[in-house]
């Protein structure tokens, strides 16, 4: 596969090298940080798939290309300026395909419990100034080196950062009686539309796999997934869709009909406004 096929990393081919160039690492209270600075001079994986929320801060560098994909979010071109955020939520896939110079960035891992079971939305190019102010202090801290007073000061922005983030995100959103969908429900959600994408999907059958009726469960599936439930079926069909035309040898006809599209053309329109070219051109690119 030469580079310019290159697409976003689907967790089945190889992961492209990382040329990092400085990395340092902190336990800051219930947070991991990580402050790093990478060269993008060849397209370059960003992945991850955590047991915990991410939280990632770009704060300086040059890319000329940024493709990301959530499994359950926001997807498409998106170039970082300084102080933008992505959240990755707990369990959900994101890869980008990065290039250009190179790019400085924070990475902040946040442990489940510290929100309880409040939504945590994938987000792209999120702003927050409390967030980005934290990322800079703290990637200035670390690289400055170990000192005891260096790491005094990191400590008390990490519970700074740990008070705004249970104020403004551990409750938000919250009104009396407001169902939250657990993680458990997000993965029988997630099982019961990828397991069988060639299946009619209702928003009944939806909500009663998790005993909710159908104007809460709207809600609630917006705020676990940051899609709608339609949203999510058909981006788990193109998902599918996109990997069998990569990996497999079926026609377009059956790869449409086995996820679930009524018909081809159907398909056809909904893949190349999802991937920008048409099936038949995604395959031959991608080989």
């Amino acid at each position: 596969m030469t580079e310019t096929a290159l697409h976003v990393w689907d967790g089945i081919r190889p992961r492209s090298p990382r040329d990092v160039v400085t990395r340092h690492q902190a336990r800051l209270g219930p947070f991991d940080v990580l402050a790093a600075t990478e060269r993008l001079g060849r397209p370059t994986d960003w992945a991850f798939e955590e047991e915990h929320h991410m939280i990632v801060v770009h704060l300086s560098g040059r890319l000329d290309r940024m493709d990301c994909e959530f499994s359950t979010g926001p997807s498409g071109t998106a170039l970082p300026a300084p102080g933008d955020i992505w959240m990755i939520p707990a369990g959900c896939r994101y890869a980008a395909l990065a290039q250009g110079a190179w790019a400085e960035f924070v990475e902040i891992h946040v442990p489940l419990p510290l929100l309880a079971d409040a939504p945590f939305a994938a987000r792209v190019q999120h702003r927050d100034a409390v967030i980005s102010d934290a990322a800079v202090h703290l990637s200035g801290l670390m690289r400055g080196g170990g000192d005891d007073m260096s790491a005094l000061a990191a400590h008390a922005v990490g519970e700074r950062l740990e008070r705004h983030l249970l104020r403004r995100y551990g409750r938000r959103g919250r009104s009396p009686g407001a169902r939250i969908l657990s993680m458990a429900e997000r993965a029988r959600l997630a099982d019961a539309v990828r397991s069988q994408l060639d299946a009619s999907h209702s928003l009944d059958a939806l909500a009663a796999l998790v005993g909710m009726d159908v104007r809460r469960f709207t809600g609630a599936f917006q705020q676990a997934f940051g899609l709608s439930p339609w949203q999510y079926v058909m981006r788990a069909r193109l998902e599918e869709g996109a990997r069998l035309l990569r990996h497999g040898k079926e026609p377009v006809t059956e790869i449409a009909l086995a996820t679930g599209f009524a018909t081809p053309s159907h398909f056809a329109t909904a893949f190349a406004r999802r991937f920008g070219v048409p099936p038949s051109r995604y395959r031959a690119a991608a080989r």
